[in-house]
């Protein structure tokens, strides 16, 4: 047996110690809290920041620029709204001595504001309110409750929704209603995710009462909300969840309170409805009603009649630009999508886009024998409405043929578990089902994983398929709610991106001068997408450098580094990232952010920019370069070719600015590519350069790669981490793998003989020369070697490696086996390993 290469536990302790401590001591300005978290549009209000970490806050930005705001006291802010910008959830940051802050969501409404005012912890003590108004409160000690009464007449549907997860609060809100006799009406715990919503049917004219409290009964001044008690339309989901992109299609708004809008003309409902108007038509259909039942608790006082009012569409030919006025969860990152406006709307619906042809379920689709004929490339938009339903659908397949099968619930926010089966066309044999997406390839500081399967299936004969689809949690209950996607396409290539701080708590970009910061780029890869991805900034500023990097075949993260020069001015601004590959295309990464670290899994979200801040001055800086050149005992100067099966070599070089000629710097790689393992290095003291190798196994897939050197040092008496530039590498095809024999000895004395056993295994047809030597990153100090050379078909020698007399006692770290492959007395191919030795006394 053969080692192909070293990972020692001290060098696992250390990339833990690293790991874990990285970060922690940088300032890191959070924004926790906006307060009042939204308002309505045309207005001008006052709002206060608190979080931690905002020291000398200067400005408070919005996403939305036509939001302007203006700095009134320390933590407080005029905010003025146009009345042209549109409904929606917008980020909000502030800039501090630290730099931009991590975002928190402001809500742009179009009803009516109310603060809340204590006390109002009993029904006695209850805050009286208006209809069609929203309200901005807080929960913010333990226990509090926060009641409101409002006056309503008999046959008035009432919906009552609180906002809270939607807009990055802490809340895990709880509803109550009440009538004027204490009895308790209805009440819910979650509707829109864990956000809860009563939809009320007022039984007679009277007052009523609207308790909300936190589920655990928690508070604090994170534990912030705004109440919608609202008569208004209300847009829930549409039918079809998606349409073609640049295509006119009719599509069914489903909600409530529709009705009113015949009292207001199509212009009016359509003005506000696009970017830009020609690329948009919107026409009205009559508003109908149809009844869903629903299992609650106590909704005796309670229906969930549904409207439906029909629109003709021309959906726009691409993803709207941000500011995008939807809140997207982190899993949803590979929705393409738009929002879609109908003036006195509380908020916009998110509509999905695609590039292929949309088919609508037919109703009589429930059996095999009734199953709905569908095509490829398509996709099917359909419900679930009834608890135990399953929708069938037909596909003529020819053998040999690699469909993709993509479900979308979950993502596109509806209440199913789906579940996708492929069968026989007797339905009787079942010849493939589909997996939840359940691998979190981001950690759950972002978490990508979620209950919608999806998967490729080969077909294997030519003939007609059944394909069903079900509700793995439907119950015994109706809810026309339960709308999902099926998308069926050919293996064509496809991805998504997003960009996260490399922090594992909210953080934004921030950049000291003459040093770097990090992003997390995240790849979500579809349909056997397995090509390497370029990742490319755009239109940096003066003194900003962003290099490009590479997620190397199917590599799903890496780490993007951005660089401010040392004399680069103050600056805040946005950075625009985009993706490429030779098998999908160019695609635009979004933003994205950690929004709480505090429960189990994690909080995160898109963002509707990436934005980035110049700060103050870095305390030290590092530079790699990957090792191009290597001096040969027999060849000169050599190029390096890196195969699978060989080291990579990355030299670090330190400037110390603030760092003391007394300390040592570590070095660990960052965002390595899954195949490969980390290893650690010191730059010892009074130093100023020091190697990272890594052995790129045999199994690694040739392509483009990019490994970033993270470091370590005391500033002071501070942990202080910084990363190096990244190092692109190509890894072209092998021709021999380098091993040494696992009976090796792995300690030499001064002044000892050893032998060490090796194979050079030639793959790929090589027959020529190979040569052997010993080398190290550097240079190797105290040990000699003779060289071997195999020719013909030989594999296997013996490399004799004697220690002097003053070699360097300890281990030798980067030592290895450097093989040369010789074609037609030329060194060409080039392939080594590690050979863990120590040299003893």
């Amino acid at each position: 047996m053969y080692r192909l290469g070293r990972f020692s536990l001290f060098a696992l302790s250390y990339l833990v110690i690293v790991v874990t401590s990285a970060w922690a001591e940088l300032p890191n300005p959070v924004l926790k809290s906006v307060f009042p978290p939204g308002a309505q549009s045309g207005s001008l209000i006052e709002v206060t920041v608190s979080g931690t970490g905002l020291d000398d806050v200067a400005r408070l930005i919005c996403s939305q620029p036509d939001i302007n705001t203006e700095k009134i006291a320390k933590n407080r802010f005029r905010v003025k709204i146009p009345q042209s910008v549109p409904e929606g959830v917008y980020d909000l940051r502030v800039l501090c001595r630290n730099g931009l802050s991590s975002p928190r969501t402001f809500f742009v409404g179009n009803r009516s504001e109310l603060l809340e005012s204590e006390p109002n912890e009993t029904v006695p003590a209850a805050q009286t309110t208006l209809l069609d108004v929203s309200v901005n409160g807080r929960i913010e000690k333990k226990g509090d409750v926060d009641c409101f009464q409002f006056s309503a007449a008999q046959g008035q549907r009432v919906v009552i929704e609180c906002w809270a997860d939607r807009i990055d609060s802490s809340l895990r809100a709880i509803l109550e209603v009440y009538d004027s006799r204490g009895r308790r009406l209805a009440v819910n715990r979650g509707f829109s995710g864990i956000d809860p919503l009563i939809n009320f049917k007022v039984p007679v004219d009277g007052t009523y009462f609207v308790k909300v409290f936190d589920l655990v009964y928690s508070g604090s001044s994170d534990h912030f909300y705004r109440l919608d008690i609202d008569t208004g339309p209300r847009m829930l989901f549409s039918v079809p969840a998606v349409i073609q992109r640049g295509a006119t299609s009719q599509v069914s708004i489903y909600g409530w309170n529709l009705g009113s809008l015949k009292n207001h003309s199509k212009q009016e409902i359509a003005s506000n409805n696009s970017l830009n108007a020609d690329r948009r038509r919107l026409e009205l259909g009559d508003v109908k009603t149809e009844t869903e039942s629903q299992d609650t608790q106590n909704l005796s006082s309670t229906d969930y009649e549904l409207e439906k009012i029909d629109v003709t569409i021309t959906a726009p030919t691409e993803n709207e630009v941000r500011p995008f006025p939807i809140r997207q969860r982190s899993e949803q990152a590979d929705v393409d999508g738009f929002a879609f406006h109908l003036d006195h709307c509380h908020a916009p619906l998110f509509i999905g886009l695609t590039d292929v042809p949309v088919l609508q379920e037919n109703k009589s689709h429930q059996t095999p024998e009734t199953a709905q004929e569908v095509f490829c490339p398509s996709e099917v938009s359909g419900q679930l409405i009834a608890g135990n339903e399953r929708d069938w659908y037909a596909i003529q397949a020819k053998r040999g043929e690699v469909l993709w099968l993509d479900a979308f619930g979950q993502r596109i926010n509806s209440p199913v578990d789906l579940d996708i089966s492929v069968l026989d066309a007797s339905a009787k044999k079942t010849l493939k089902q589909f997996r939840d997406e359940v691998k979190n390839i981001a950690g759950k500081k972002y978490p990508v994983n979620h209950l919608d399967p999806a998967g490729k299936w080969v077909v294997p004969e030519e003939g007609r398929y059944v394909i069903m689809v079900r509700n793995l949690r439907g119950g015994l209950t109706e809810d026309q709610r339960r709308v999902y996607r099926l998308s069926i396409r050919r293996q064509v290539p496809e991805f998504h991106l997003a960009a996260i701080s490399h922090q594992e708590t909210p953080a934004a970009l921030n950049l000291q001068r003459g040093g770097r910061a990090v992003l997390d780029v995240i790849a979500l890869r579809k349909r056997g997408m397995n090509d390497s991805i370029r990742v490319s900034a755009g239109n940096l500023p003066q003194g900003i450098h962003c290099p490009d990097i590479w997620l190397g075949p199917g590599e799903d993260r890496g780490l993007l580094t951005i660089t401010a020069d040392e004399h680069a001015v103050p600056y805040w601004g946005d950075l625009t990232l985009n993706g490429f590959s030779d098998q999908a295309g160019t695609r635009k990464v979004h933003g994205g952010t950690i929004v709480r670290t505090d429960i189990p899994n994690g909080s995160s979200r898109l963002t509707t920019k990436i934005p980035l801040a110049v700060t103050d001055d870095a305390p030290f800086q590092i530079s790699a370069e990957r090792q191009q050149v290597r001096k040969h005992i027999l060849f000169g100067e050599l190029e390096l070719r890196h195969a699978p099966g060989s080291v990579l070599d990355i030299a670090v070089h330190l400037d110390r600015r603030d760092l003391s000629e007394n300390e040592p710097v570590h070095l660990v790689g960052a965002s390595l590519p899954g195949m490969i393992q980390n290893q650690t290095a010191t730059i010892p003291a009074g130093k100023n350069k020091g190697y990272l190798s890594f052995y790129l196994p045999p199994y690694l897939p040739v392509g483009q790669y990019t490994i970033t050197v993270q470091t370590q040092a005391l500033v002071g008496k501070k942990p202080i981490v910084v990363f190096s530039n990244p190092v692109t590498f190509d890894v072209k095809p092998a021709t021999f793998v380098v091993a040494v024999d696992t009976s090796a000895p792995q300690k030499i004395r001064r002044g000892e003989t050893i032998q060490v056993k090796y194979s050079a295994k030639r793959i790929n047809g090589f027959i020529n020369k190979i040569h052997t030597e010993l080398e190290a990153a550097d240079k190797l100090e105290g040990l000699r070697v003779r060289g071997v050379t195999f020719v013909g078909q030989t594999e296997q020698g013996t490399l004799q490696i004697i220690a002097n007399d003053d070699a360097p006692l300890g281990k030798q770290p980067s030592i290895r086996l450097f093989a040369v492959g010789v074609v037609e007395d030329q060194p060409i191919y080039h392939g080594s390993c590690f050979l863990d030795l120590e040299i003893t006394e």
